[in-house]
């Protein structure tokens, strides 16, 4: 199911060697899949969830947070991708839609060569940087596997902090927290209840391969962009 070969992505920058991995493979992955269009909604129905009253219609919640997780690609990491020998190239697996690096998959089988910033497996859901090997999260709601165990508290709190329910591991490139962390609270909230709503798949991702010492320097290097951000500002 999944072939051999691994995608290796070029640095072409100069930025910090993690800021460059986070932009190449989130860049790289951009225009890989193409959805379906959505059912059409007013203006009046879209403004109701972005700027919420006291109650919002479930359906329209999660409607919303299925156009905000749509928009900002989480598909692209999140669903693996398989060979079609038929079409010549890799196509998302539908079936399992943002549950993650399969169960028993391969990891990229290559290294990252002098000016890499990473070797991408063949399901295109993990990733061998030079600090270690990442692997995609199961988004499904799946008690044991996914984000079945977790609060809309601890989803946002993941989003704003960059660690994993506000006060575990920090996230790992090539997740990109940040440009979910200042998103205002109702559209969190409504891709939280987009997540909740999918088909729970048992999906168990194995944990990174990433020593302590490089997770450690990655949220460094977290807090220091995130310091020159507000000094910016």
């Amino acid at each position: 199911m999944y072939p051999s070969q691994t995608i290796r992505i070029l640095r072409s920058t100069q930025l910090p060697r993690t800021a460059c991995l986070m932009l190449a493979l989130v860049g790289s992955s951009c225009s890989r899949e193409r959805p379906e269009p959505l059912r059409s909604e007013s203006r009046a129905e879209i403004a109701a969830v972005e700027q919420p009253p006291a109650e919002v219609s479930p359906q329209l919640l999660v409607h919303r947070g299925e156009q905000l997780v749509r928009l900002g690609g989480c598909g692209d990491c999140h669903t693996p991708m398989a060979f079609d020998p038929k079409l010549g190239m890799p196509v998302p697996q539908r079936h399992l839609a943002l549950s993650g690096h399969p169960e028993g998959a391969p990891a990229p089988s290559g290294q990252p060569q002098a000016g890499d910033q990473a070797v991408i497996g063949a399901s295109f859901t993990s990733f061998k940087a030079p600090f270690g090997v990442v692997y995609a999260s199961n988004l499904t709601p799946d008690p044991e596997t996914g984000l079945g165990s977790w609060t809309r508290e601890e989803f946002i709190a993941t989003m704003r902090s960059g660690h994993r329910k506000g006060t575990g591991r920090v996230l790992l490139p090539p997740m990109p927290w940040q440009n979910l962390s200042n998103q205002p609270e109702a559209d969190l909230n409504a891709m939280f209840a987009y997540l909740q709503s999918l088909a729970p798949i048992k999906n168990r991702v194995p944990q990174p391969e990433v020593p302590e010492p490089a997770i450690a320097a990655i949220a460094k290097g977290y807090e220091l962009a995130r310091a020159a951000t507000q000094e910016g500002q």
